[in-house]
């Protein structure tokens, strides 16, 4: 898939979580999720994974990765139900982790195969996209029909549209628009 305008993509493992979100088109394009062998084929392609992927594993990889678009709403301003997050640490607490320590600090492995290897590396991605303070740039744009996963490497972090002569553009001519009626209302 590309992006609706070249961005570079998010930091280090956080792009892997960006590219999992960006897995399917919003509203309706492609969905590389759609089915099992689909979602194998991604995962194959993405991190190097070969796996059988039952429909119980793809309906929680999709689970995942909308809570995750849901989630990330947040980081544009937008109010997201608690629940949200809940649901996200029930998806991602299959998959266990454990530290790795080493003389120059710790990290997180994850401790386990299959579907809930590749979960374990989403919050790994996170978890170091925290302590890295890289987790609030990673953004999906403002805009209902997009959606799309974005690093925001504006200077002061404020970007809320995946491309602002795309869909920034349009979402501001629609309030334009909105306030011009609502004036001669």
């Amino acid at each position: 898939m590309s992006e609706p305008e070249p961005r570079s993509p998010a930091p280090g493992s956080l792009a892997l979580v960006q590219q999992f979100i960006n897995s399917t088109e919003m509203p309706d394009g492609a969905d590389e999720l759609l089915t099992g062998p689909l979602a194998a084929h991604w995962l194959r392609e993405t991190v190097g994974a070969d796996l059988e992927v039952s429909e119980k594993d793809r309906a929680r990889l999709v689970a995942t990765r909308e809570a995750l678009r849901d989630l990330l709403e947040a980081h544009t301003g937008e109010n997201v139900d608690p629940a949200v997050a809940v649901r996200l640490e029930k998806l991602l607490s299959s998959a266990p982790l454990r530290p790795v320590l080493s003389a120059q600090g710790a990290t997180l492995a994850v401790n386990c195969g299959g579907v809930d290897n590749f979960l374990g590396m989403i919050s790994t991605a996170i978890v170091e996209a925290t302590l890295l303070d890289t987790w609030e740039r990673l953004k999906v744009c403002r805009s209902d029909g997009c959606r799309w996963a974005f690093y925001d490497r504006s200077k002061n972090g404020r970007s809320c549209w995946c491309s602002m002569r795309v869909c920034g553009s349009r979402e501001k001519a629609r309030t334009y628009r909105a306030r011009q009626r609502a004036a001669t209302a």
